[in-house]
């Protein structure tokens, strides 16, 4: 019998960009106001990337966030897995786009792979 190969998910980095769009923002482009939002989506504000910043940046930093928890460098990454909904493009995969970025060498990156949340259901 083999033995199953067991991961864990030992470190969490997250990253969002700086710039924020509020629904007080949003009021004074479009015929809405907050408790519209607030009642219907439930949102407050939202995090916008600059133009030029692609999803694999955002990636990037949220990465070195959870590298840094564990005291870990780029080239001890065994695999980077991306789900998103907004790749840079369609190939190469955002994976392997941050895994360039990154610097990790010599590690899975799998082309295309949905988000986690359905992979564990």
């Amino acid at each position: 019998m083999t033995k199953p190969i067991r991961a864990k998910i030992s470190a969490l980095g997250t990253y969002v960009p700086p710039r924020v769009l509020t629904n007080a923002d949003l009021e004074k482009m479009v015929d809405t106001n907050n408790e519209w939002i607030m009642t219907r989506v439930g949102i407050r504000e939202r995090h916008i990337a600059e133009k030029g910043v692609a999803t694999s940046d955002l990636a990037v930093e949220a990465a070195k966030k959870a590298l840094a928890q564990r005291g870990l460098a780029p080239t001890d990454i065994d695999a980077i897995i991306v789900g998103t909904v907004t790749p840079d493009m369609f190939f190469p995969s955002t994976a392997c786009l941050v895994q360039d970025k990154l610097g990790a060498k010599d590690l899975i990156c799998p082309p295309r792979v949905r988000p986690f949340f359905i992979l564990c259901r």
